[in-house]
């Protein structure tokens, strides 16, 4: 949408550019929300208008049934309660406005790339949070039960199961610390201990590795093999997904095909990316402006379809 053009007689009619430039405001803001963002994809979301927002687990696992007759009396159980989380949401907000000189400068390019920026600089905020629970998975960021997002001392929900883990030995990405993440997720036992193997699907990883990362996906034979043995199809099976968010360069992380509330890491919104105009009823040389709101938090309730390793 084209801005208004300033006449010969210098006069600048700031009705007609506000009215423009809200529009183009409007469309900017409808394009940046269409734009995917490349940590979603691993969070499931909640919605609430509360600043603190709780959330626990309650197992569908059960004991196995036992030996039972008719005239017995019937066992009952309860399903296991999991742990509790606690999200606290914040509350960000940013603007930008428009002065009555930029107009008479007709700054067009100027108005246009502040208004691009904020819906960008709010995705930017968004991502920056979604990989924050990997980037600190390893040593600040734990699960309900009080580990680590990665680590080899989780919790199982019924204490008689033990503990569980889904920590690698820290290496580089290759063949033979992939398929120590395959096997933990073949491995994998439930809350009540019960076999409950897992298929690892997609590999996150940070683009220094990438190279490396596509070595093990796209070979068919063993790279460092000398007599050029065929790889298994697992090291071809997984879906390499690029994080452009990641702080460490060598740190990798792979996860399952859970969806919805299976995925352990949540973002809870108490508002989502909302804008309004900005009024400045005491200064008149500003004619117009926009105002950025959102409030939310991220957090993990488990880290069951995951897994990390650390790098090298």
């Amino acid at each position: 949408m084209a801005a208004p053009t300033q006449g010969n007689s210098g006069s600048v009619d700031f009705k007609q550019y506000t009215h423009v430039y809200s529009k183009l405001f409007d469309n900017i803001v409808k394009r940046q929300n269409n734009v995917p963002m490349e940590g979603a994809q691993f969070y499931s979301e909640r919605s609430t208008n509360l600043e603190v927002y709780r959330e626990a687990e309650v197992s569908s696992v059960l004991d196995l049934p036992q030996k039972n007759e008719d005239t017995d009396r019937i066992p009952l159980v309860a399903p296991v309660e999991g742990f509790s989380q606690t999200w606290t949401n914040v509350q960000y907000r940013l603007g930008f406005n428009v002065t009555a000189r930029a107009l008479s400068a007709q700054k067009t390019r100027l108005i246009a790339q502040m208004m691009t920026g904020l819906p960008q600089t709010a995705q930017r905020k968004i991502e920056f949070a979604y990989a924050s629970l990997f980037n600190e998975g390893f040593d600040t960021q734990t699960t309900a039960d009080g580990a680590y997002i990665f680590s080899n001392s989780h919790l199982k929900e019924d204490a008689e199961a033990g503990t569980w883990d889904n920590l690698g030995t820290a290496g580089a990405f290759s063949t033979t610390s992939f398929y120590e993440a395959w096997l933990n997720f073949q491995t994998r036992t439930n809350e009540k201990g019960f076999v409950d193997p897992r298929v690892l699907d997609c590999v996150y990883y940070p683009v220094q590795i990438h190279e490396d990362v596509m070595k093990v996906h796209g070979s068919d034979k063993y790279p460092t093999d000398a007599l050029n043995a065929k790889m298994p199809e697992l090291f071809g099976a997984f879906k390499p997904v690029m994080g452009h968010w990641l702080s460490s360069t060598t740190a990798w992380f792979g996860l399952d095909k859970s969806s919805g509330p299976e995925k352990g890491f949540t973002i809870v919104w108490e508002q989502k990316p909302s804008y309004a105009d900005l009024s400045y009823s005491d200064n008149p040389d500003v004619v117009m402006g926009k105002r950025l709101k959102m409030a939310y938090s991220v957090g993990a309730l488990h880290s069951r379809n995951m897994y990390g390793n650390a790098g090298a």
